[in-house]
């Protein structure tokens, strides 16, 4: 496994992982990423960044939702959590 309990990690776009995975005839990315999750993920954390709270056999839970989550939906970085830049992030007001 990757990740450990306490790592901040990004969660994948949608759009991300259906370019690479594809969808299933039932519309949910063929790595288990469902529209549900994609909702959650985008009205309770915009900058997309979550805490791994549990590893279980291969699967990763994470803050306070009821799916299990894979290394497929999480972005190849460990987040590095600074509440400054956090911030200005959230508030776009900084620019790259």
């Amino acid at each position: 496994m990757k990740y450990k309990v306490g790592d901040k990690v990004r969660i994948k776009t949608w759009e991300e992982m259906e370019k690479k995975y594809g969808l299933y005839s039932g519309g949910s990315i063929k790595c288990g990423f469902t529209k549900e999750m994609e909702k959650y993920i985008n009205r309770n954390f915009s900058n997309r960044i979550l805490e791994i709270t549990e590893v279980i056999r291969g699967y990763y839970k994470i803050e306070n939702t009821c799916w299990s989550w894979t290394e497929d939906m999480i972005k190849e970085e460990k987040v590095v959590y600074d509440p400054i830049y956090s911030r200005f992030e959230i508030l776009d007001i900084r620019k790259d």
